[in-house]
Order: structure tokens, then C-alpha cells, then sequence
């Protein structure tokens, strides 16, 4: 499935600041590259407010990354429920929420409806 998410990356301060901007709304994929070079998506993520500030809490838990940043928390919200429906990550053991104030659903299985 092609994710149109950037990267991969390793999951590093020094990357996260040449890559990704402070203060932008978007989701992410933590994983590894395999023996043939694929990235494996481990989990999907994402952050209303600072993608970057999200993910540098998150070094040490993954060895890479991919991300995509969104103008709107509402098509990151969009877009992490679509990564989830299609890769089915390992570590996500529950549906992507929503954010909090919102009564938004997502449109592959109608959660939250």
C-alpha cells in the first residue's frame, strides 16, 4: 500500500529537527527496515499540535519513522484511521481516537457513530 508518508528516517533529535518542522499537525508510522530493506510498520500515530514534539518523545521505542504533516487535525485524523484499517500495525491494539471536543467518525468502520 503506498502510504504517501515520508521516509524512512531513524528516529533520532537530529533527524527529527532536519526533517520536521515544530508546531505542525500530521501522522506518523514507527517500525524497522527488514533484512530486504522494507520498511515494517511496528504503529501508526499522530499529533494535533507538534508532530515533532510527539515523536522526539518517542525515541528509543522504534529504530525509524516515516511521517506526513496535515494542515488540519481533521485529515490527520483522517489519515492515521486509513493506516490503521489498511496496515493493521501490531502495537495498535485499539482504534485511533479522536480528539477531544470533536465528534468526528471514521469513515472505514464508522467508530464513534
Amino acid at each position: 500500500m503506498k502510504t504517501s508518508l515520508r521516509g524512512p528516517h531513524v528516529l533520532s533529535f537530529d533527524i527529527l529537527e532536519r526533517v520536521l518542522p515544530k508546531s505542525r499537525t500530521g501522522i506518523f508510522a514507527l517500525g524497522f527496515e527488514d533484512r530486504e530493506g522494507r520498511f515494517r510498520v511496528q504503529s501508526v500515530g499522530r499529533d494535533d499540535y507538534d508532530l515533532r514534539a510527539r515523536l522526539c518523545e518517542l525515541i528509543g521505542s522504534s529504530a525509524m519513522f516515516k511521517f506526513a504533516t496535515h494542515p488540519t487535525a481533521r485529515q490527520a485524523f483522517d489519515h492515521e484511521c486509513e493506516l490503521f484499517h489498511a496496515l493493521r500495525p501490531p502495537s495498535n491494539f485499539i482504534h485511533p481516537g479522536r480528539p477531544a471536543g470533536t465528534d468526528w467518525q471514521c469513515a472505514h468502520c464508522l467508530q464513534f457513530h
